[in-house]
């Protein structure tokens, strides 16, 4: 090895991600000072680094999405796709330094998943802003994304179909009168979120049946909407109260929790000794660890002129459970890098060894293999950074209202339906005939 690389290699190990301005960030998130939590991570732009700078767009988009600043948060978020775009190309010192070392020393590009997450809270940001066409667009692109991803792969990943991605392209559909699309959106958000139940254990949106019913009926679909009334019979007992045309809709989409964080465990993998025999190695891989949340289910209470309406908001995203299963498929795929890594540093610390202190009784050459067992140790972890600014779960809430202002809240319940948090809001405005988004946030 040279010792050039080699001390551009230690350099560069000892300037591992920093992350104790997550902890200034959470404490804000947890006082919904959503700017100030910004402003922390902005302030630490030099602590990311180059090798960081798609986390960076990453945290800035999404803290910029909570504060409601929805035009900078995508201005960050095309950041960072492109980003991704230009990690599709790395140098070959970087990647050799990776090697022989960990794969911190690489430019962070990103989780499949979160790849995805991005034209996701894009397509939120517009919606919020009522730009429905652009909103579409990044709802259409993580079908996309996804097929991409998957086609990079010998066997495809369990999440290969974003079910909350369809779902809200079927409510953008609708918000342009194109009831033909919505219905096929809404057709195929029923069928992953069939895998979610089986891949995340997410329960089947309690709305989707009567969607599927409504756009059936609007385009005159008998037998699809004989199909969807057998199937969900209850959706079908309320589709005859469904909103009329005087009638405005307000989407609730309520995050809770925080994403999972990475963790270190250990595998022994062994390879030749080079005198006939055998050596184990230690070898890190990353895995994703749920972090603990008190919220178990979202209300959404409105309030006006004397009515009153309540509604249990939906899962619609388990991003814990997605993160988790994503890394777990490509898990081979890293280890056979992380047993290449490890023993790519055992056999240079061997070599070495044999080159300069030959006998193996020869205290220099016991000093170099105690060295050399010092750097493997130290080196070996795997890559643990993730985006760790996102909610742990999105709900998604729907009530079809009549015109005017609406006050109400949205409510964080237990598992034994005691209040945990309530986020309350006045003065939204619903017209008849349009879609209005809220937006609410915990991280219990």
């Amino acid at each position: 090895m040279r010792p050039r690389l080699l001390i551009l290699i230690l350099l560069l190990q000892a300037c591992a991600p920093s992350l104790k301005h997550h902890e200034r960030v959470e404490e804000r998130l947890s006082l919904h000072q959503y700017i100030a939590a910004d402003q922390v991570v902005a302030e630490s732009q030099k602590g990311y680094g180059d090798r960081n700078a798609l986390l960076y767009f990453l945290d800035r988009g999404m803290l910029l999405h909570l504060a409601g600043r929805y035009e900078q948060s995508n201005a960050f978020f095309e950041k960072a796709k492109t980003r991704i775009e230009a990690l599709y190309t790395q140098s070959l010192l970087t990647h050799t330094g990776a090697l022989i070392s960990n794969d911190n020393l690489l430019p962070y590009a990103g989780e499949d998943f979160e790849k995805v997450l991005i034209h996701l809270f894009a397509a939120l940001n517009y919606a919020a802003m009522e730009k429905w066409d652009a909103a579409l667009v990044e709802a259409r692109q993580v079908d996309a994304r996804l097929n991409i991803l998957n086609d990079n792969y010998d066997k495809k990943n369990v999440y290969k179909k974003d079910a909350f991605a369809r779902y809200l392209a079927g409510i953008l559909y609708e918000t342009r009168g194109e009831i033909n699309d919505a219905f096929i959106s809404y057709r195929m958000a029923y069928e992953a979120f069939q895998d979610y139940q089986r891949d995340y254990r997410t329960p089947l949106p309690s709305r989707i049946g009567f969607d599927l019913l409504k756009t059936a009926d609007a385009l005159d679909l008998g037998e699809e909407f004989e199909r969807y009334k057998t199937k969900f019979p209850k959706a079908a007992a309320q589709f005859p109260l469904q909103g009329k045309a005087f009638e405005g809709e307000l989407v609730v989409v309520a995050y809770a929790g925080r994403s999972p964080i990475k963790k270190d465990y250990f595998i022994n993998a062994p390879v030749s000794n080079g005198a006939g025999g055998t050596y184990l190695l230690t070898v890190a891989l990353p895995k994703f660890v749920a972090r603990s949340s008190d919220v178990a289910a979202v209300e959404l209470r409105l309030r006006q002129d004397g009515s009153h309406l309540r509604v249990r908001l939906d899962l619609l995203e388990d991003i814990t459970a997605i993160a988790k299963k994503n890394l777990e498929d490509r898990v081979a795929r890293i280890t056979v890098k992380a047993v290449a890594r490890a023993a790519a540093k055992y056999i240079a610390a061997r070599e070495t060894r044999r080159k300069i202190a030959p006998d193996k009784n020869d205290p220099l050459g016991q000093l170099i293999g105690i060295l050399g067992n010092v750097y493997s140790v130290a080196t070996e972890q795997s890559d643990k950074r993730s985006w760790r600014t996102l909610p742990g779960r999105i709900y998604l809430g729907r009530l079809s209202l009549s015109e005017g202002t609406w006050r109400g809240e949205v409510r964080y319940l237990g598992r034994q339906g005691r209040v945990i948090e309530v986020r309350p809001f006045s003065g939204v405005q619903v017209l008849a005939g349009r879609k209005r988004f809220l937006l609410a946030h915990t991280i219990r």
